[in-house]
């Protein structure tokens, strides 16, 4: 007879501790992310709220003479907050009588059931690299996505144009209000002929607006820009392996002025305004992170069955969301493909 619901559970929450292990591990975002210690686990919450500081608290008094000048008290309050909502989304995974019978022991319901929990696991993977790097998901509008260089002001946070022209709103937060307190993000574009300069010059307007005066340590780069980039540099690369790799060949990442960088399949498309490819992110880890709750962080649920069919069901939950409190400290490279 078919193994019981409980065994199937069980099975399941093995396989799930294996499948999210494995398939994240060589996916360009999360590497990135999780690398750079930036998946930040939460226990509930309605929201998540990230402080920003806009403008000075009290002004500065020349003392001149003897120094008995009067001091100005006036004080103003420079505390905001930028306002991500969750992301809450789910996939299940569906196992039929027919499957259950048809394939007696457990060595064959587990060959069933990985192969459905890897595809689903896959598919929610791609869906949300999809929303971050190109806000092209149709699923998940309510994840935030770094790509705002869209013909119409949206929400995405880089946009392809100088700072006076950005007008897209993070966070609960207008650029054309804060743009003059650094709530901008940095932009080049290469203009179809990339050079190392480009890329350097990208880091360093990164670099001297970040608070802590840190250079940028996460590169994400389109697969023709990174040729372009290894064509240009192959004697002067570094390579490294990530802590806690396997090993040293499959998991090398090439470093450039200490940024770790990740070839992401998802960039290298044109959209927006202007209308060229989008090459490269240039972030700073310091200054985002990807939350998730604890019990929403592809959480799998029993198996149970669907009432009415001869089926049955368990559902993963995803509850997370990108959020930044600072701006002008992250990049985007344009038309960087040659």
């Amino acid at each position: 007879m078919a193994p019981p619901s409980s065994v199937l559970s069980t099975t399941l929450r093995l396989l799930r501790d294996k499948l999210v292990d494995n398939s994240f591990l060589a996916h360009p975002l999360f590497r990135a992310i999780e690398a750079s210690g930036n998946l930040i686990k939460v226990s509930g919450g309605s929201r998540i709220d990230e402080p920003v500081i806009f403008g000075d608290h009290t002004t500065i008094t020349e003392l001149t003479g003897a120094g008995f000048n009067p001091v100005s008290m006036a004080v103003t309050d420079p505390f905001t907050q930028s306002r991500f909502e969750w992301a809450n989304f789910t996939q299940p995974i569906i196992l039929s009588a027919v499957e259950k019978l048809a394939n007696k022991g457990d060595l064959a319901v587990v060959n069933i059931l990985e192969s459905k929990v890897n595809n689903v696991m896959l598919s929610l993977k791609k869906e949300v690299s999809k929303q971050v790097i190109a806000g092209t998901s149709t699923v998940l509008p309510s994840l935030e996505t770094l790509f705002g260089a869209t013909a119409v002001a949206g929400t995405g946070w880089l946009e392809g144009v100088a700072q006076a022209s950005q007008v897209n709103v993070v966070g609960g937060l207008a650029k054309t209000t804060y743009r003059a307190q650094n709530w901008y993000n940095q932009f080049f574009n290469s203009g179809g002929n990339f050079a190392l300069a480009h890329l350097d010059q990208l880091m360093i307007d990164c670099q001297v607006n970040n608070p802590g005066g840190d250079f940028p340590d996460i590169i994400l780069m389109s697969p023709k820009c990174f040729a372009a980039f290894q064509a240009q540099q192959q004697s002067f690369v570094q390579y490294t392996s990530e802590a806690n790799r396997a090993g040293l060949d499959r998991d090398m990442v090439a470093m450039w002025r200490g940024a770790r960088i990740y070839v992401e399949p998802n960039l290298g498309f044109t959209a927006g305004a202007p209308a060229v490819p989008v090459s490269a992110y240039v972030l700073s880890s310091n200054q985002f992170r990807l939350y998730a709750d604890v019990d929403g962080f592809f959480e799998m649920s029993d198996m149970m069955p669907v009432p009415g069919t001869a089926t049955e069901a368990a559902m993963i939950m995803c509850r997370m969301q990108l959020a930044t409190g600072h701006l002008a400290s992250h990049g985007l490279l344009l038309n960087a493909e040659a």
